[in-house]
């Protein structure tokens, strides 16, 4: 009896040994450094992994911005956020009550939602009845992670924003604010499709500002990637990919002159940047035509410094302000080291016509309209950083803002593996794309799937799926404005407390008067007059990919010769980050493993709005 148990015991104790050795020799390779590859590389590194990770630049982070203060989200809204912060003991601190809700600049003077409501009422109401209306739309969507789910929803991804908004008739000012907030926190609104805005409206429904700003996070999102670099065993800047090379044995990975072999690759840069390496065998025709197609917006960052602040107070100022004339959408807060910095943030067209700037330049134009406002701010200026997205090679532009069109090609395309590479980032996460949140997410789930691919799990291909009937369909609904679904939509007469005047001034005559004419005027949104000749809508495309995967798998292992590990997907609950919310039902789900396409998925509460704190942005 003793012999026999010893024998037990012996094979016991060489299975644990052999699974330890065989899950120290799989090995993978994440292309990468921003929050997205850093969670990836983590996660599959805690499971065992031998993990290499390629960064082209000199430091980590990726597109994490320049505050170094970062609102963040609750438990309940940003779960897998909060997961990490608390694992790797990142202190946070409550977030004062002035922050919870924007704030407005308009003609040179400060507004909280508060002063709107009795000092501009009918800049007030304009708001509320566009948030309705809004609200309305992101409604119609039953389920958030299945947008296109019938002709009717089908035919708003052939709209852009810009023409659903000059329906709505609203006057000048409120037109020039939400035109703000919309391009800073996604793209101009004439880029930018009408599902993928009502989508996000949809996740984010009924989800408040309270709990989107529930903490500070000094020293903003780099210190949580600083959190994850300390944790990694091998990381390579500097190093960029040239060429990718996949076979039945595993992945090359060239840098260079020097070649890197794993058996799994988690591939989590922008698309801009995947464009330009090299992959054999190349991707299909859809994957090439998502590269070239799938818009980003855009964004120029600047952070301005002052010695003390300029402002009336800390407590007035303070917090994401946007600005109808000069400034974009503004963020204010107190320095690290004393003093007080002001973040602004030049977005969509704003930021394309300043592309020919230099950073200096483009820094005096913005303090010319800052002293106009604040007449102490030249005297106060101590200096400047600015980060240009847009014009990045490695970037292409700020974070995925789907045009008109690009859902019905490209929606959950980039969730499916490619033979032994896992796609992660801001931009393969459906709910919670542009947001810490949707980074870590992707993360998790692109290390899960590796693992799943070193199980012998497989995936089924991207499919086209011919929708000629479907998109008739849905060009004959787009071209209805009288009645109906969309007349509801789009602030018709049904709803008459909503209504807009009865004779309202077309949009593009009042800002026309407002508006001084020139180069600055136009740059800084005064008027606004790109948005006023939005382009038409769009002809519903004939072909429409099959809906994203129901599952996307555990991110894939690397040794493709060794036994698998079982796979351990990260359980944290998947949620809106600050700058998009989950829904409240939502949240719950294990970020690494999306459920599939349900009906429970479009009960889930998502947050309140599809404009979201620009703060928590990083991938």
């Amino acid at each position: 009896m003793a012999a026999a148990w010893v024998r037990l015991c012996a094979i016991v104790l060489i299975g644990v040994s052999s699974a330890g050795a065989l899950a120290k020799d799989k090995t993978a390779i994440v292309v990468g450094g921003g929050l997205a590859g850093l969670t990836a590389a983590y996660e599959l590194q805690s499971k065992g992994w031998q993990v290499t990770l390629l960064e082209a630049k000199a430091g980590m982070g990726g597109r994490s911005g320049l505050a170094t203060s970062e609102w963040i989200g609750n438990n309940k809204t940003q779960p897998v956020l909060n997961q990490y912060l608390e694992q790797f003991k990142v202190s946070t601190l409550p977030a004062p009550e002035f922050v919870r809700t924007p704030g407005y600049l308009i003609d040179g003077e400060y507004f909280s939602a508060a002063d709107l409501a009795t000092k501009q009422p009918a800049t007030a109401d304009a708001l509320k009845r566009y948030e309705k209306t809004l609200d309305d739309l992101a409604r119609s969507i039953e389920d958030p992670l299945n947008p296109a789910a019938n002709s009717t929803l089908f035919a708003l991804d052939q709209m852009n924003v810009s023409t659903w908004l000059d329906k709505l008739q609203l006057p000048a000012t409120a037109r020039q604010l939400i035109n703000q907030q919309i391009r800073t926190r996604y793209d101009e609104p004439s880029r930018l499709s009408l599902l993928y805005f009502a989508q996000q409206g949809r996740v984010y429904r009924n989800v408040s500002d309270r709990d989107l700003r529930a903490a500070r996070l000094p020293g903003g999102s780099p210190v949580l990637a600083q959190a994850f670099v300390k944790q990694l065993k091998t990381i390579k800047t500097s190093s960029p990919v040239t060429a990718i090379v996949q076979d039945k044995d595993g992945v090359t990975v060239k840098v260079g002159a020097v070649g890197y072999q794993a058996d799994y690759l988690v591939m989590a840069v922008p698309l801009r940047a995947l464009a330009k390496i090299q992959m054999t065998p190349g991707l299909d025709n859809q994957h090439l035509a998502a590269l070239k197609g799938t818009n980003y917006g855009w964004r120029d960052q600047l952070m301005l410094k002052f010695k003390n602040p300029v402002w009336e107070s800390r407590a007035r100022m303070s917090g994401e302000i946007f600005s109808n004339t000069g400034l974009g959408m503004l963020w204010i807060e107190p320095a690290l080291k004393g003093g007080a910095n002001v973040v602004i943030n030049l977005s969509g067209d704003n930021a394309r016509l300043l592309q020919a700037f230099g950073d200096k330049q483009m820094v005096d134009q913005v303090l010319i309209r800052l002293h106009a406002f604040y007449p102490q701010a030249r005297g106060a200026f101590t200096g400047y950083e600015v980060r240009r997205y847009s014009t990045d090679a490695g970037m292409g532009g700020a974070y995925l803002a789907f045009g008109p069109g690009q859902i019905s090609k490209y929606w959950r395309l980039w969730e499916r593996p490619v033979q032994r590479i896992a796609f992660a980032g801001e931009h393969t996460d459906a709910l919670y794309p542009g947001t810490l949140e949707g980074a870590l997410r992707s993360g998790q789930r692109a290390a899960s799937q590796v693992q799943d691919l070193a199980a012998g799990k497989s995936f089924d291909p991207v499919k086209s799926v011919a929708a000629t009937a479907a998109a008739g369909t849905a060009a004959a609904v787009a071209a209805k404005d009288k009645g109906g679904f969309f007349s509801n939509l789009f602030g018709g007469a049904s709803d008459k407390a909503e209504k807009a005047p009865a004779k309202p001034e077309p949009v593009k005559v009042e800002e026309a008067k407002q508006d001084k004419p020139g180069f600055f005027s136009r740059l800084f949104g005064g008027a606004d007059k790109p948005e006023a000749k939005a382009a038409p809508i769009a002809k519903a495309e004939a072909v429409v990919p099959a809906p994203a995967p129901a599952a996307p798998a555990p991110a894939p292992a690397v040794v493709a010769k060794e036994e698998p590990a079982k796979a351990a997907p990260a359980k944290a609950a998947p949620a809106k980050p600050a700058a998009h919310k989950p829904a409240a039902k939502q949240a719950q789900k294990p970020a690494a493993k999306p459920e599939p396409v349900k009906k429970a998925t479009a009960k889930a509460e998502p947050a309140k709005k599809a404009v979201v704190n620009s703060q928590a942005k990083a991938d």
